[in-house]
């Protein structure tokens, strides 16, 4: 009898290990999707037992996205824009400070005041419209980063008014990366709209595999594979936003100093950085410098980029070489440095 009993329980014992492994095996992922910020965010974190951190993560982002959306009434930079000056949380001038420091990197072609010119455009809303000239000079009055004082939390607008399209979404990207770590998650896949962090390695310890998208108006097809582990990749391109209207297309990157969208030899330019915020602001001040100029304000600043031109020509530093796969041969991969 007793020897009945100690199987019985050796069998029930080994059940129990059974089912529990098939549970942890069930619930080693997880992922969720928002729609937050006018843009489609999938998160996906590895080994963890359940999905209640992802509830801290969208926690997170209604935080900052209720802070610094231009399109939410209540929040400080909506306010901001409405009084010309206001003290704002220690967050928000954190991120206004930084978007000032790349203003001053690129010499201004990376500017928060572009707002004015955003909002004349709306490429990407129902009201998108071809500006007149007129008006494009009118509103290029109100653009300057130098329009914008900071004394301790207050900020103060001179005639003009912002929009941290250009770099909340990497600044969030970070926080949700430090929180992850935070809980002692170590592998997680964090997709802003695009703006993708590769935390630690991948669920089978190897490489992050981030595709590229071709730089095309047609059908989005992927130019090439990256293998990276802990790195942040942001990519800016004429495809993303656009109107089209006569058979000419207008794409949503605009050059600060015409009111016009950037106008030079390239069609997408990606950056792979430590931190999503430098990223971020970076892919659009490198866009708009160009690609010699790029290249040299990359290499001061120590981070990669692969710059995608209209005549079908893929430029990347040496350092990258091994670590991408092209995948459309239509297009050439050269090395600059």
């Amino acid at each position: 009898m007793k020897k009945k009993i100690l199987y019985i329980l050796s069998v029930i014992l080994l059940l129990m290990f059974i089912i529990f492994s098939m549970i942890n095996q069930q619930t080693n992922e997880f992922s969720r999707t928002f729609f937050y910020m006018g843009t489609v965010i999938d998160i996906t974190v590895y080994d963890v037992k359940d999905d209640s951190i992802l509830d801290e993560v969208s926690d997170v982002i209604l935080k900052y996205d209720n802070m610094f959306s231009r399109h939410i009434k209540s929040s400080e930079i909506s306010k901001l824009n409405e009084t010309g000056e206001l003290e704002v949380s220690a967050e928000t001038k954190y991120l206004i400070e930084a978007a000032i420091k790349y203003s001053q990197l690129s010499n201004g072609y990376f500017d928060i005041t572009i707002n004015p010119i955003v909002e004349l455009w709306s490429i990407g809303e129902t009201t998108a419209k071809v500006p007149t000239e007129e008006d494009i000079i009118l509103a290029l009055d109100h653009v300057g980063y130098d329009k914008i004082t900071i004394d301790d939390h207050t900020v103060t607008l001179n005639n003009t008014t912002i929009d941290l399209g250009g770099i909340a979404k990497g600044f969030i990207a970070d926080e949700i990366a430090d929180l992850l770590r935070e809980n002692n998650i170590e592998k997680a896949l964090i997709n802003l709209g695009g703006n993708v962090y590769a935390l630690g390695s991948s669920s089978s310890n190897q490489d992050w595999n981030i595709g590229i998208r071709t730089p095309s108006f047609d059908e989005p097809g992927v130019l090439l594979k990256l293998m990276l582990q802990d790195k942040s990749v942001v990519t800016s391109g004429v495809y993303e936003r656009y109107l089209e209207v006569d058979n000419k297309i207008y794409h949503h990157i605009f050059d600060p100093f015409t009111g016009y969208p950037m106008d030079n030899e390239l069609l997408s330019l990606t950056v792979i950085s430590d931190q999503s915020i430098d990223g971020d602001a970076l892919s659009t001040a490198l866009f708009n410098l160009g690609l010699d100029e790029a290249f040299i304000l990359s290499n001061q600043l120590g981070v990669e980029i692969i710059v995608v031109t209209r005549d079908n020509e893929v430029y990347i530093q040496s350092s990258l070489e091994s670590k991408l796969e092209l995948l459309d041969t239509t297009y050439k991969i050269k090395i600059k440095e």
